[in-house]
């Protein structure tokens, strides 16, 4: 899942079982280096990435 602001801020999330309000409420930083070059790859992934306007399972746009 890609969520953008169009203010140049971007989340990027992997989602592991069931998406929930209480999984999200739950959320924090990854405080592990071994995952710093990972996340530095995908930072320029999602940096290249757009968002679509979904509406259930179609796109709206």
């Amino acid at each position: 899942m890609l969520a953008d602001d169009h203010k140049g801020n971007k989340v990027l999330a992997v989602i592991k079982g069931d998406f929930t309000a209480d999984l999200v409420s739950q959320a924090k930083i990854i405080d592990d280096s071994r995952f710093k070059d990972t996340a530095d790859q995908l930072k320029h992934i999602i940096d290249a990435s757009s968002v679509k306007e979904m509406d259930g399972d179609k796109p709206c746009n």
